[in-house]
């Protein structure tokens, strides 16, 4: 049993220390429920004047699919299509494989949420191997992690992780 956790907390104090550092921090995330809980925390928190308006970044194609779902079944959540719209608007959703590029090329200090949540595939294999050698970047497990994937070997604290064929050191 895991103790109860003060998420929107643990997320305020990150996304301040990643301001304060001018570094990323990257979620790896799965697409159905969890990254639409963790947008709804960060919009909530922008909402509330708790974190500045920090470019956010939401890059899985999945996840954007089911974006549209919830956008066409409100009645599976409980947000209004009004709220849900602005909610999304808040974020910059990234489509093309080309513009995960451009946000890692982005030099302000931002929040990336990606698949997969393990860190198994997906995009945030592409902005680890870019930005987990530096000190200023944070990675912020929000799911179980099953032995033998890259995100257990990060919570267990791997100073490197292979990521396409390569060990990356991990600050």
């Amino acid at each position: 049993v895991q103790p109860e956790e003060d998420v929107e907390q643990i997320v305020l104090d990150l996304v301040q220390r990643t301001i304060r550092e001018m570094g990323s921090l990257i979620i790896p995330s799965c697409a159905v429920e969890r990254l639409q809980t963790l947008m709804y925390i960060l919009w909530k928190l922008y909402r509330e004047n708790r974190i500045p308006n920090i470019p956010i970044f939401i890059d899985s194609p999945m996840g954007n699919n089911v974006l549209s779902v919830f956008e066409q079944f409100p009645d599976w959540h409980k947000l209004s299509l009004q709220e849900y719209r602005a909610m999304c608007g808040h974020f910059n959703i990234i489509a093309y494989y080309r513009d995960t590029w451009k946000t890692i090329d982005d030099p302000r200090p931002k929040v990336v949420i990606a698949g997969s949540g393990m860190v198994t595939g997906g995009r945030v294999l592409t902005y680890l191997k870019q930005m987990v050698d530096a000190p200023a970047t944070t990675v912020l497990l929000v799911g179980y992690q099953a032995e033998g994937t890259r995100g257990r070997q990060l919570l267990e604290g791997a100073h490197e992780i292979k990521l396409f064929g390569k060990y990356v050191p991990v600050k």
